[in-house]
């Protein structure tokens, strides 16, 4: 059985209070850790490295498994409560959902379902320890936040219901500019890839069928160069 994403960081986020905001590494299922990032106080971000279910690192990956790919404005978050053995513990998880609202479709996957106008998803939230709380992250992931914008790539499930297609199919994209954003938790700028928004060379676009993810190729660049490496690559023979 698959984890979904909300169920798979309530998961990490668990495994990662016992250590990690002590600032230790500890192991994770498959060989996998979570670390506290450099940082004390509010600013520290618990990161865990995982493994996804579906691949969602290059455009490949994108083309073969998601349905929808958007631009996502985050508009609204809603805090998930510990469970009570946690909160008797006094350390555990906090859950966090977000509602995004889809500001523009880019790619869609011939004969996939609508794109929705918004999605409520499980994304990272927090772990505490007594009056302690940190923001919990997936290893080079953005969080969601409000007052980003985002690229994701979107599943649509067999009950009907959306999902990110995992880490790797979530880009900040600030400004106008993939790569520039939340990330982890914390900000980042990046400066814009000359001719960002002129068309990719036949060597850029050949990148996309290679294992280099989707995010340093368009690194510095427009959405539009990011739907011009997705038509580049080719979907996996035989996946559904």
């Amino acid at each position: 059985m698959q984890l979904t994403r909300g169920k798979m960081l309530g998961a990490l986020a668990a495994t990662a209070v016992a250590g990690s905001l002590a600032g230790a590494w500890i192991g994770l299922p498959g060989g996998e850790q979570a670390r506290a990032a450099a940082g004390s106080g509010a600013d520290e971000v618990v990161v865990a490295h995982a493994d996804d279910a579906l691949p969602s690192v290059t455009g490949a990956d994108w083309v073969t498994h998601a349905d929808q790919v958007a631009v996502v404005r985050p508009t609204a978050e809603k805090e998930i409560p510990a469970s009570a053995e946690e909160k008797e513990a006094g350390e555990g998880y906090i859950g966090r959902s977000a509602t995004l609202s889809l500001e523009r479709v880019l790619w869609s996957r011939a004969g996939a379902p609508a794109a929705p106008e918004s999605v409520t998803l499980d994304v990272a939230g927090w772990t505490f320890k007594g009056e302690e709380r940190h923001k919990f992250a997936v290893h080079d992931a953005p969080r969601l936040e409000q007052g980003h914008t985002y690229i994701v790539a979107l599943a649509h499930e067999d009950d009907g219901s959306w999902s990110l297609l995992g880490s790797g199919g979530v880009l900040p994209y600030d400004a106008g500019t993939v790569g520039n954003g939340e990330s982890e938790g914390a900000v980042h700028t990046v400066a814009k890839a000359d001719k960002a928004n002129r068309p990719l060379s036949v060597a850029a676009r050949a990148g996309a069928q290679s294992d280099k993810s989707l995010e340093e190729l368009a690194q510095g660049r427009s959405a539009e160069a990011l739907v011009s490496l997705l038509n580049s690559a080719k979907p996996e023979p035989g996946a559904r």
